[in-house]
């Protein structure tokens, strides 16, 4: 009895699966690039048309005798010391899997490279430098800072350029951004687990970032500002690492060989 097998599938023929499989993520991100800058701006005129939003939930957390004690918790900054260590360990990670080494042939799915690339590129631009050049520039005094919480700052809203802060400011929040970073890692899981993924990761995403606001180290604005600008930097970047996984992967896969 002679069986029918198919041909094993040539380099060529692995291109133009991985070209179609780009294309649908590239068309995917299409529609969702407009809806996270229309989201963007219209979470951005809510805090601007009420600035005292964020003076009341920041009030919330806050006693006259004892300020924002909350961070005082040996639990919530044990939560909060988890958020600053957990993007190291996933960029350390995804760094090892881009350098050819023996170990990587053991595994049955290697993550792709363009993926790899993407989520370190994020990291950098978004939590890193996209975060601390808008701090930078906006100068927007944290909470517990303020004239209204015991300090001596003025309250300003967000997107305002001020003067109230020179280093380390309040607008927008790094670890909102880094929380909102482990949601990029669903690139990596499969489509049918995606939407469980996203609802899991988000709620602990989530609480990583109103940590910051029970801290009194910043406001709400600063906190789902910063999920939006990150969900519309990641979607521009994954349109862009998408739409050229094919010539990224094969650059790795190229180096691989060679070593």
């Amino acid at each position: 009895m002679v069986l029918n097998e198919e041909p094993p599938m040539s380099v060529t023929d692995l291109n133009h699966v991985q070209k179609a499989i780009s294309k649908t993520a590239d068309d995917k991100t299409c529609h969702l690039l407009p809806q996270a800058l229309i989201l963007l701006g219209f979470v951005s005129l809510i805090f601007a048309a009420m600035p005292e939003l964020d003076l009341i939930v920041s009030r919330f957390f806050w006693e006259p005798a004892a300020g924002f004690d909350f961070n005082e918790n040996s639990f919530l900054v044990a939560f909060r010391d988890t958020n600053r260590f957990l993007p190291w360990i996933v960029i350390g990670i995804a760094a090892a899997l881009l350098i050819p080494n023996p170990f990587l042939r053991h595994l049955k799915n290697p993550p792709a490279p363009h993926k790899l690339v993407f989520l370190i590129t994020f990291f950098a631009a978004g939590p890193g430098f996209g975060v601390h050049l808008i701090k930078m520039l906006v100068g927007r005094a944290r909470p517990r800072a303020l004239e209204e919480f015991g300090g001596s700052a003025l309250f300003t809203p967000p997107w305002e350029l001020t003067d109230q802060c020179a280093r380390n400011c309040s607008f927008i929040s790094g670890e909102a951004a880094s929380a909102f970073a482990l949601l990029t890692l669903v690139v990596f899981i499969r489509p049918k687990y995606s939407t469980l993924y996203l609802g899991a990761v988000g709620i602990v995403a989530a609480a990583f970032s109103l940590n910051r606001v029970v801290f009194g180290a910043h406001f709400l604005s600063d906190v789902v500002i910063a999920w939006n600008v990150m969900f519309a930097l990641a979607v521009l970047l994954w349109r862009s690492f998408s739409r050229n996984a094919p010539q990224i992967d094969a650059i790795f896969a190229r180096e691989s060989r060679l070593t």
